[in-house]
């Protein structure tokens, strides 16, 4: 157990070690890739405020991209995450290992970047940058786009190419095809969530207008609450409650990671492993055959999308609690780092006029990486996605230990006899 810290950090630095030259250039291409390509989307948003809004889903498209591609970097130097399970091949070719990687993690991916609030700061640099091209609102505010029913024809034309492509990919396997798949996922689920973002404020707005409202909120104002002194089990429960949410984006970021190498380990593994999930898919196998083919068109892709994630998942937490402890607190030690060296670089450089700090607090950025944490920077990112790499590693190596030994342990006594 004492070994397990030592064993995640010397694991997390030789990754870094071996690998750091393309994980940087990795990390500089999806910055300069995210600049460009909004700079072009800010372009075409002034013209079409419609066509310019989907196109904001290639940008979280390519940050997640740039993730699963670092993570491909390391992949020769992880054994126990890339050795294949009985049975499957691994004879796949690096783009379609991506384009299936991309698949596998855009939904949770967009998950956690809509509830940690990075899908609004995405929508608002998109703003800030029209604001800057346009000043005087010649072309007319760029999220205007919910007044118009052009979210939905852009929604169903992604539908509609979405389809094409899929009857073409399963003709003939391209990489092509899957990379147009995922973003014709990515530009629906990008608009989804930006709908239902603005959707929830405007209902907000307009519950909060109604007389009824006004009604219990006066009512309810009138009650004071009671002043109780803070007791042992509140700060029990306020502690705990930090605690969790301390740990809440390392573990995210653990299921994600786990979602881009969980197609490597295989369903396979988790039905010998799980005695009761092989009793559910048996029955379900045992259905009949119409119901089994309505199951299949009703759940198809979620299988194979989210089986190799349970896999993954329950892996990493049967490792063990320490690893995982280990793993948070490495976690936000680096980002603890990232905002220790942010502070000390400006009190180093000094006060300076705003004009000054645009160009260096960007350069700053780039290097340390955003104090607000968008923006990763090329001295920390690296070393994060090393971590996440070795985390799992270590939980698949334990795992897959445990695994071997045991067929060992009940031959022994079968031997003695």
């Amino acid at each position: 157990m004492h070994s397990i810290p030592l064993q995640l950090i010397r694991t997390t630095l030789r990754l870094w070690w071996r690998h750091w030259p393309p994980l940087v250039l990795l990390v500089l291409l999806g910055y300069l890739f995210n600049d460009w390509l909004l700079r072009i989307v800010v372009e075409i948003g002034l013209r079409n405020h419609v066509l310019g809004l989907s196109l904001l889903s290639p940008l979280v498209v390519i940050e997640l991209a740039v993730v699963i591609a670092m993570f491909h970097v390391l992949r020769p130097s992880l054994p126990a995450l890339t050795q294949a399970p009985p049975g499957h091949t691994t004879g796949t070719a690096r783009g379609e290992r991506l384009a299936t990687a991309l698949a596998l993690a855009l939904v949770p991916f967009f998950a956690y970047y809509a509830g940690w609030g990075l899908l609004g700061d995405t929508v608002r640099e998109y703003s800030l940058a029209g604001l800057a091209r346009d000043p005087f609102g010649k072309y007319g505010p760029l999220l205007d786009a919910l007044k118009s029913h052009g979210l939905v024809i852009s929604v169903a034309a992604s539908w509609m190419l979405r389809r094409y492509a899929k009857a073409r990919e399963a003709r003939k396997h391209s990489t092509g095809w899957q990379a147009l798949i995922v973003l014709c996922e990515a530009n629906w689920v990008f608009i989804g969530l930006f709908v239902i973002t603005r959707g929830k404020d405007l209902l907000m707005k307009w519950l909060e207008s109604r007389v009824v409202w006004q009604y219990f909120g006066g009512a309810d104002a009138d009650v004071a609450a009671p002043v109780l002194a803070p007791t042992l089990f509140d700060s029990l429960g306020s502690a705990a409650q930090g605690m969790f949410f301390a740990a809440l984006l390392p573990l995210v970021w653990l299921a994600i990671t786990a979602l881009i190498f969980g197609r490597d380990l295989g369903e396979q593994s988790l039905l010998a492993t799980n005695k009761r999930l092989e009793k559910i898919v048996g029955s379900y196998d045992r259905l009949p055959a119409l119901l089994r083919q309505f199951g299949d068109d009703f759940v198809k892709g979620y299988r194979t999308r989210y089986v190799p994630v349970a896999n993954s998942v329950r892996l990493t937490l049967h490792a063990g609690l320490t690893l995982l402890l280990c793993f948070c607190v490495g976690y936000r030690a680096l980002e603890w780092l990232s905002a220790q060296a942010w502070i000390g670089a400006t009190q180093l450089i000094g006060p300076h006029a705003m004009d000054f700090w645009r160009p260096v607090g960007g350069a700053l950025a780039l290097l340390l990486g955003d104090p607000l944490g968008s923006t990763p920077g090329i001295v920390f990112e690296p070393l994060r996605i090393c971590l996440l790499a070795a985390t799992l590693e270590l939980a698949v190596a334990a795992w897959r230990q445990r695994r071997d030994e045991q067929p060992a342990a009940v031959s022994t006594p079968l031997q003695a006899q």
